[in-house]
């Protein structure tokens, strides 16, 4: 898969595109990448037009937190065989564009044969743009196929709802929309070594400040370590996350590691005593075995 950072390349020109920021690559993402494969055949390349850094983080001052990171999002990708991913740079400036602007930029950079869009993509100053209305200025100059919403549970599959339903702990709803496990990964930094003091040793884990975080809690996970799957319990408050990891006691300072959420088992509580703190972890760990929780 190739990159391409806000310049012309000629494996992009005549070529079947999806456009959109494709946070999550949840499963209404996937149905427009299976339909951009279809539309590609045998003969175009497939590409995905994005932008760098991703809109929100410019025009939101209050920030928001992301589904996938850019290296997360272009490892799915890659998984998913698009061809190349073409970045348009984002600033102030590019979000003043007009519509018409975009779109004859859009041509002049990219030069697609197809584009394809979600019905509820936006574009241009203020979001005027609708998918609408790039099927009409796109006209002479490449085809826009609009893809309808999809629903899930009565409700629409979207990047937004995942967030609401990873913030109140909802895992499995989370992952069905998104068709994977939710995941996150970091770095194993030092830390206070308290779970090794009492019998449960555990990683601290240091992520991208920018990834969403679910709902605090206790959590099982599954992780991959040297080609070996794993559970644990991730324990997450206030940004600190550890995790115990079952049956494993090597050494993983300052690797990198990536937890699959699996579900919410209970909200993070304070203990009297050490002993307390124990036998709630043993809990904790006698549900991660049991086949019922």
């Amino acid at each position: 898969m190739q990159i391409i950072y806000n310049t012309n390349d000629p494996i992009t020109y005549d070529s079947v595109c999806a456009l959109g920021n494709f946070d999550g690559l949840h499963k209404g993402h996937q149905e427009i990448i299976g339909r951009l494969k279809i539309l590609a055949g045998d003969t175009k390349k497939t590409g995905i037009i994005t932008f760098q850094p991703p809109p929100v983080s410019i025009l939101n001052r209050d920030g928001i937190f992301f589904l996938t990171t850019k290296e997360e999002k272009e490892s799915l990708l890659n998984i998913s065989n698009i061809d190349f991913i073409f970045y348009f740079k984002f600033d102030k400036k590019f979000s003043e564009q007009t519509p018409e602007e975009f779109v004859n930029l859009l041509y002049k950079m990219v030069r697609p044969y197809t584009v394809i869009v979600g019905e509820n993509f936006h574009f241009g100053r203020n979001r005027q743009g609708t998918a609408k209305t790039l099927k009409n200025i796109a006209q002479g100059k490449f085809f826009v196929e609009i893809i309808p919403g999809i629903k899930d549970h009565g409700g629409m599959l979207s990047s937004t709802r995942i967030r609401e339903l990873l913030l109140l702990g909802h895992i499995p709803g989370a992952n069905r929309i998104l068709g994977r496990k939710y995941s996150m990964t970091g770095k194993v930094i030092k830390g206070k070594g308290k779970g090794s003091k009492i019998g449960f040793p555990t990683i601290n884990l240091s992520v991208d400040r920018e990834k969403l975080l679910p709902l605090d809690g206790v959590y099982e996970v599954e992780l991959n370590i040297n080609n070996t799957d794993y559970r644990g319990a991730m324990f997450l408050s206030h940004n600190t996350l550890e995790v115990h990891i079952l049956n494993f006691s090597d050494n993983l300072y300052k690797q990198e590691i990536t937890l699959k959420l699996i579900c919410r088992l209970r909200a993070i509580k304070k203990f009297p005593d050490d002993e307390s703190l124990k036998k709630a972890i043993a809990e904790d760990i006698k549900k991660i075995t049991s086949e019922k929780h």
